[in-house]
């Protein structure tokens, strides 16, 4: 029999193969030598069963029984073979085809090593960051010093020494000499008449090697002039003297009064000069007056001073302000003489082929157009007499007059309800400028809230009329502008750069860009800031204006909205007296130009600042009304209650004083009253100055204790609130007059706000313009950023493929490959491979996500006043928000991409490089969505604290790489797995780090699988380990490829918008009050609508994150096949007996006559038969087409040709496996 035969053959050469004394190379062996299988084979049974090239990359060497795992620096294409690994590629252990990339790798590396190239270029790029980063600090600070020494310098330079001062002087004394000299030759004539000696009042003098000086004796002149001895000097009196035609006189005047009003010296009358604004003025006045009539040749010298001056070929507008011009007119004159410039160029400048035309709209703000010499020497006479001959404008609208009656801001303390303005009626003038005064506790700024709308914290009782409507302060909104104490403005920009921008936010839709210039124009002139319109506001940290300067921007940016009412929060605050007087003059001005109507609180005024206001409300503890009325009127009205102003005392100190309780009448005043009294008049109910004044002493301490002392101020302040409304009844209905309701008049509308985008783009400009302005704070952030990165990756080292970890399989097991021993297999097998590659990913994620984040919350955390106050003051909060989210994305992926292209060059990662781009730009985007929530719930000095613990807390204890949270517990299903994806930035990023790069493994390494490999359990590799446990939702995870895993990527982006519109939701829910907006709760009770918009807002919110969670928990589908070996074997065993039946005609087999490929069965007697053992499944080709010549071919083709070689093959190799395990008594016939 043919099956008989062949089993002899086959036993006889199995005996024969193994009789050596040791296992040879290709093969394993059990440990006695008894038995031995090939390798090659061992390596192809998976591969057939398509499991996959489990074995690939092993090594069986001669003399060992056992495989190994082929070395490092070599990699085996087969069992028997060791090639060196080529250059530029790195062969880890157990490496069949060289795969991974390693530029700096020589032939044979044993390690992975960088590229001496990759280096040089990052150190190169980090030297040179270093560098200019250094450079620019020094360059900055060089800068400052230098500005500081030409400031020291220039003040030493003006002194008498200073060449450039003695010229200064020659020029004006040659411009004043024929004006001197008629007036000193008309002083002699006069001297003749009045028999008086003026001779030497005014004298020009040379001594020899020295300049010409001018002795002026302003005193003698108006001595001598002054004939009645009265102090005053009539200008009509004076211009005997002067000889000026009536324009002159007219210019002569006005720059009298003007330098009078700016030196706090009045003139008792109008029409005449004082002594003191005489002797201070006189001078410069004279010269102004000189200098108005200006011939074209001094014109054309007055042009090239200032080309000289500045260095340039053209004067520019902006220089006037600068130039010898500012020392004889204002800010807002010369702004009137370039508006007359302006006119003239204004052909040129709306040409469509203009060149400057072209420069402005490229340009974020007007560049100033030159003016040329030719028009300037032709127009500046006519100009400067129609600028000094002009009217100041006068605004003729109705303005805002807001009349309050009653007036009551309740609040809640320790749960009751307490009155902090009490029951105030009064009246705010339209085109008046009105004070808010008294002590400590008399809320002042509590009763600025309530008139202002801006009194979020209490509730507002009494009844309040706009132009004599009835209205609530929040109607007119629109047309109130507040400044707030603090100067809150944008330190990095210039002082016309804020006006600009709060114009571009503020003013109606529609505004064009050069109405809002020339209202940035306009307050800076009116506010005396032209000459610093380019300079920047400064804080601590860099160079800026002047605090007065800075004050006066603060009051800029609510003017460039053109309210018709402003308040102020003691705007004169941290002034000098000077700069004080300097701030409210401007203010006063801006009620007769403007027409604005102006309330301010404000604490001790100078007397020269007191005389501005037109009308006071003066309080007392607890927000009662002391005064309330003209404020030329107190000083009268506490006369009349007794009150005697000390000599020397400041007048509203004195009326502060009165309204705390701190002073009392003076006795000797009240007792003569008294005595006039009826003793019988009913005054039981009543407290009179007498009694005042005995009761408490005339130092205000009754019996010397501190306790009678408050108490005698409180019975002192009840009084004065009883005297004020026993007063404001008493008033005849004239004067009660100037507090009735006025007529109604039209009541300014809500403007045109600028749409969204508009707003949206004017952000993105300023914030691009601010970041551009802190360049070298952010150089710096970014190099700490690098340097983190460079020492965090050089530390790490270059990742751990494999290790040195060779495989422990029993010889039987490993021969017995079926369902049931292949995890031990594999286990085995893979084990070398089953490093940590989360070490890194965390350092430098857990090191990047708090440096990243703690920067781009300074975006906000800076600038949260100013958003306070832009929100208050009606700025889209909306626009801001998503220009900083877009900024700080921006800014932070700048610097996101920097740091992952040095970790990429100097980690080597065996994926695509894209991994590290995506994966640290995913998790900046989720950095920057907390860091940008953070700020909106909690006060600016905490963010960067709970910021940085936030980050390094969950980032670290979430991340799933350190005990006991692993990724077997996150996968777990529970809570963790939530917690994890919301509050780890490090979580999504780690695992998409480490498993990218198992994924570029081949299938040997057991990270990955083919896609061939269709009966390998993905529950065997080691993504699903319990140690690693990656990627549980991806099963695509396990397919080999190096492009990266992003599977993390779209769940991140997602929890960073959710996360950013809670940051909205925070925006409009925390601070409100610091927003000067009411409780939402509040909101929602007074508006139905604004109920609905809450709810539809939070539905958005939880799909948000029901969306995200899906995101991240669902289960994707595999993009393979998957068939299992059982289920395969099956398969093809009823395919195969098929073929077989209808090939060998055999129509009463049955599957069950076929053993199972995959179970090795054991009933042979290897006591009594050496053999060599193989694994189970098809009778293996070595047998079929054995070399040894001492095999016998099982099948020889030239038998009969017309029999098919393979299919007699696949018969009998089906036949002969079933002979070999002897199971099968095949029911054979003759033929067959």
């Amino acid at each position: 029999m043919l099956y008989h035969h062949l089993t002899s053959i086959f036993r006889f050469e199995f005996f024969s193969y193994i009789l050596r004394l040791s296992c040879p190379l290709g093969f394993v062996c059990n440990e006695d030598l008894t038995q031995k299988a090939l390798c090659s084979e061992i390596r192809e049974i998976p591969q057939k069963f398509l499991i996959g090239d489990v074995f690939g990359g092993v090594y069986c060497p001669e003399g060992k029984i056992g495989m190994e795992n082929c070395p490092k620096g070599k990699y085996c294409p087969s069992p028997v073979e060791q090639l060196n690994c080529p250059a530029g590629y790195f062969c880890p252990y157990k490496t069949a085809t060289p795969e991974i990339s390693c530029p700096g790798c020589k032939e044979g590396a044993t390690a992975l090593e960088r590229d001496i190239g990759i280096q040089v270029i990052i150190i190169l790029f980090v030297i040179v960051i270093i560098v200019g980063t250094i450079a620019s600090i020094i360059y900055k600070r060089t800068k400052h010093l230098v500005a500081k020494q030409v400031e020291v310098l220039s003040y030493r330079l003006v002194g008498e020494n200073s060449a450039k001062a003695q010229k200064a002087k020659q020029n004006q004394l040659d411009k004043l000499r024929p004006k001197l000299a008629v007036i000193a030759k008309r002083l002699e004539d006069l001297d003749k008449e009045s028999g008086k000696d003026s001779k030497n009042l005014i004298k020009i003098s040379k001594t020899e090697g020295e300049d010409e000086k001018l002795e002026f004796d302003a005193r003698g002149i108006f001595d001598a002039l002054d004939t009645n001895n009265d102090g005053d000097l009539q200008y009509a009196e004076l211009n005997a003297v002067l000889g000026f035609d009536d324009e002159e006189l007219e210019v002569f005047c006005t720059s009298m009064n003007k330098a009078a009003d700016a030196k706090e010296i009045k003139n008792t009358k109008e029409d005449s000069v004082s002594r003191p604004v005489f002797v201070n003025n006189f001078l410069k006045a004279l010269e102004g007056t000189v200098n108005l009539k200006v011939t074209p040749a001094e014109a054309a010298e007055i042009y090239d001073t200032i080309l000289a001056e500045n260095q340039v070929k053209e004067v520019q507008e902006s220089m006037l302000y600068t130039s010898v011009l500012s020392n004889t007119l204002s800010d807002y004159e010369i702004m009137l003489l370039i508006k007359k410039f302006r006119q003239v160029n204004a052909i040129d400048e709306e040409s469509p082929s203009s060149n400057r035309q072209e420069s402005r709209k490229s340009s974020v703000f007007r560049r100033h157009t030159g003016i040329a010499r030719e028009i300037f020497v032709l127009h500046y006479p006519t100009f400067l007499m129609q600028v000094y001959t002009e009217k100041d404008a006068v605004d003729t609208s109705e303005g805002v007059d807001i009349c309050f009656k009653d007036l009551c801001l309740e609040v809640t303390v320790a749960k009751k309800q307490i009155n902090v303005v009490n029951n105030v009626t009064g009246r705010l003038r339209a085109k008046t400028m009105t004070a808010l005064m008294g002590g400590s506790g008399a809320g002042k700024t509590s009763l600025l809230n309530a008139l202002c709308g801006r009194a979020y914290y209490g509730n507002i009782i009494g009844d309040t009329y706009i132009n004599g409507t009835k209205k609530q302060i929040e109607e007119i909104k629109d047309v109130i502008g507040f400044v707030p104490q603090d100067d809150v403005v944008y330190a990095e920009l210039t002082v016309r750069e804020n006006l600009m921008f709060a114009g571009k936010l503020s003013l109606p839709r529609g505004t064009d860009m050069d109405e809002i210039e020339d209202l940035a124009d306009s307050t800076l002139a009116n506010l005396g800031l032209s000459r610093v319109a380019k300079s920047l506001v400064g804080d601590v940290k860099r160079r800026g204006v002047s605090g007065g300067e800075k004050k006066r921007v603060n009051i800029g940016l609510e003017l460039m909205s053109r309210p018709k009412c402003l308040f102020l929060d003691e705007p004169t605050s941290g002034l000098d007296s000077s700069s004080a007087l300097l701030v409210m003059s401007s203010l006063k001005n801006l009620v007769s130009s403007e027409g604005v109507t102006i309330v301010t609180v404000i604490h001790q005024p100078r007397k020269f600042i007191f005389d501005l206001f037109d009308a006071l409300v003066l309080l007392g503890v607890g927000g009662n009304t002391v005064y309330s009325g003209p404020a030329k009127g107190a000083y009268d009205y506490f006369v009349g209650l007794d009150y005697v102003l000390p000599p020397g005392e400041a007048l509203a100190d004195w009326l502060i004083d009165i309204s705390a309780g701190q002073i009392h009448p003076d006795p000797k005043v009240a007792a003569t009253k008294d005595q006039e009294k009826d003793d019988d008049d009913d005054q039981l109910m009543a407290i009179t100055p007498r009694m005042m004044t005995e009761a408490v002493g005339k130092k205000g301490v009754a019996m010397g204790k501190a306790k009678e002392a408050i108490t005698d101020a409180a019975m002192r302040r009840e009084w004065l609130y009883k005297e004020w409304q026993k007063y404001f009844d008493g008033l005849d209905n004239e004067q009660k007059s100037i507090y009735e309701v006025p007529a109604e008049t039209e009541v300014p509308g809500a403007k045109d706000k600028q749409r969204f985008f508009s707003q949206l783009w004017t952000q993105l400009r300023r914030i691009v313009l601010v970041s551009y302005r802190n360049l070298t704070a952010k150089l710096v952030d970014t190099i700490i950023l690098i340097v983190a990165a460079v020492i965090i990756s050089l530390v790490s080292g270059l990742p751990e493929i494999s290790r040195n970890d060779n495989p422990s399989i029993e010889f039987e097991t490993l021969v017995s490959f079926d369902q049931t021993s292949a995890p031990g297999i594999v286990a085995q097998l893979f084990k070398y491979a089953a490093t940590i590659q989360q070490t890194y990913p965390l350092q430098i994620g857990l090191i990047t996500a708090v440096l990243v984040g703690l920067q781009a919350s300074r975006i906000l955390t800076s600038k949260q006043l100013e958003f306070f106050r832009e929100t208050s003051s009606g700025y889209d909060s909306n626009a801001y928000l998503l220009a900083v989210n877009i900024m700080a994305t921006l800014e932070t992926s700048v610097q996101i991409v920097i740091v992952a292209l040095i970790a990429a060059m100097l980690r080597e990662p065996v994926a695509s490089w894209g991994v590290f781009f995506a994966h640290f730009l995913a998790m900046a985007w989720t950095v920057v969505s907390w860091s940008l929530l953070f700020p909106m719930v909690m006060p600016a000095e905490n963010v960067s604290t709970v910021l940085g613990a936030f980050f390094a807390f969950f980032g670290l204890l979430l991340s799933g790489a350190v005990p006991p949270i692993g990724f077997g517990k996150i996968y777990g299903g529970d809570i963790v797995e939530h917690l994890s994806a919301w509050l780890s930035v490090t979580r999504f990023f780690l695992e998409g780090m480490a498993a990218s790069e198992h994924r570029c493994l081949p299938e040997q390494s057991g990270w990955t699988v083919s896609e061939e490999s269709i009966n390998f359990d993905r529950a065997n590799t080691l993504m699903a380990y319990r140690r690693f446990s990656y990627a549980r939702h991806d099963p695509n995870a396990t397919l080999y490829d190096c492009g990266g895993w992003y599977w993390g990527i779209l769940p991140t982006i997602f929890i960073g918008i959710t996360v950013r519109y809670l940051g909205f939701l925070a925006m409009h829910g925390f601070n409100r009050g610091k927003q000067t907006k009411k409780p939402v709760f509040h909101e929602i009770q007074k508006d139905g609508k604004c109920g609905i918009l809450v709810v539809v807002l939070l539905l958005v919110l939880i799909g948000l994150i029901a969306f995200t969670t899906w995101l991240y928990t669902r289960d994707l589908e595999a993009d393979y096949e998957y068939v299992g070996i059982e289920k395969w074997v099956q398969t093809g065993l009823e395919q195969n007996l098929t073929e077989l039946r209808e090939t060998l005609n055999l129509t009463d087999w049955n599957i069950s006559d076929i053993p199972n490929l995959l179970e090795m069965n054991a009933d042979l007697d290897t006591a009594a038969l050496t053999r060599v053992t193989l694994p189970t499944g098809e009778f293996p080709d070595e047998f079929m087409n054995q070399p040894d010549p001492t095999l016998v071919p099982i099948v020889d083709p030239n038998v009969d040709p017309n029999v098919d070689p393979d299919l007699l093959n696949g018969t009998l190799r089906a036949l002969m496996s079933a002979a070999w395990n002897g199971t099968c008594e095949c029911p054979c016939s003759e033929q067959n």
